[in-house]
């Protein structure tokens, strides 16, 4: 399994220089060989952080925040550090509990600046809008954040109560309201363009140009322009943290028009848009006695691969982690790395 590890390795680093967009996740030189993830932290013993796996290494290296800003920390021991994503070559990372919203230099990972105490004491997820402006969204609304001296504005109007994921196609941004489901925002004043209904997971977009988010039963296929919603039903349950905030479950592939859903503590289905076959049966099924833990799941569109991050306890709280990384067109398990620690993985930054 290894050495056929090492042969997707090598066609992967081929593919990345042909693959290469303005899009990209941009990592440092030092961290090039892997991705970064987000930690919560162990509640009242050690804040959230971020931690390398190293591809060429087989290895989870930990706490290369703290590594590359010493004497810092994500916010306190009783904070949860959740969300991180690459916008303009810059790392934003927002927490909950008390945890700020910090931002990196993605090429070295030294924290540029943050905003100590937000809105409600309690963030969930950063868009970028463009060069000047992004939204941040809390447990009490959606706030614009100006990224020049990262300050927040004022809450957008006819957005209330808790707000999780959120993201930008053309000139919507699709917010994921508690209270309304989803909500369409334009672009260009966040004035609300529409309210498209129930939700409890979202945002992906396929390659057809879709935005994707799910009821608990269904999947929704929203015309981003449009804004019109076809609702296909699932054989299964979509999962989703009914009890706290983390980023949604669900990720879309850029190489072929499929989105990946996890169902329950341990499946992932593959949708093929159109092909209701498809949601009949996993696509993967964890091993037994593995759970997923926040989000879960990512896709490497590099190498063309899905990474899904798991733990030996339902709620996380085992020594034991693991990363079983599968391949995003067949579904075949490509290898597996355990590491150990209290880390209770957020998500792998996008």
């Amino acid at each position: 399994m290894y050495k056929n590890l090492r042969l997707w390795l090598l066609g992967g680093l081929l593919l990345a220089a042909a693959c290469k967009t303005d899009d990209d996740v941009v990592i440092p030189s030092k961290y090039g060989t892997g991705f970064l993830m987000v930690t919560e932290g162990n509640y009242g013993t050690r804040a959230g952080d971020l931690n390398f796996f190293d591809y060429d290494k087989d290895t989870v290296i930990e706490y290369v925040y703290s590594a590359e800003n010493p004497g810092k920390t994500l916010g306190p021991n009783t904070s949860t550090m959740e969300f991180g994503t690459v916008y303009n070559n810059k790392i934003y990372l927002v927490g909950k509990y008390g945890a700020p919203m910090v931002v990196l230099d993605a090429k070295t990972l030294k924290e540029t600046n943050r905003i100590e105490s937000l809105p409600g004491d309690d963030g969930r997820s950063f868009v970028g809008v463009d060069e000047t402006r992004g939204l941040l969204s809390t447990s009490t609304g959606v706030f614009p954040v100006n990224l020049t001296n990262l300050t927040l504005g004022t809450a957008i109007p006819g957005v209330t109560g808790e707000v999780t994921d959120m993201f930008r196609s053309g000139n919507h941004i699709f917010l994921l309201s508690v209270n309304d489901g989803i909500v369409v925002l334009n672009t260009n004043d966040y004035s609300v363009a529409k309210k498209l209904g129930t939700a409890v997971s979202g945002f992906v977009q396929s390659q057809d140009g879709s935005v994707w988010a799910a009821s608990k039963t269904q999947l929704k296929k929203i015309n981003a322009g449009a804004l019109s919603v076809d609702s296909i039903t699932t054989n299964f349950p979509v999962y989703y943290n009914e009890f706290t905030y983390n980023s949604s479950s669900m990720v879309a592939s850029t190489t072929e028009n499929a989105i990946y859903i996890i169902s329950g503590n341990n499946k992932v289905y593959k949708y093929l848009p159109g092909q209701a076959a498809s949601l009949n049966t996993p696509f993967i099924t964890l091993p037994s006695g593995q759970y997923f833990f926040g989000k879960g799941i990512w896709f490497d569109r590099i190498r063309n691969i899905l990474v899904l991050n798991s733990n030996a306890n339902l709620y996380g709280a085992d020594i034991n982690n693991q990363l079983y990384i599968h391949s995003a067109a067949n579904g075949a398990l490509l290898h597996a790395t355990s590491y150990k620690g209290y880390f209770f993985p957020g998500m792998i930054i996008n």
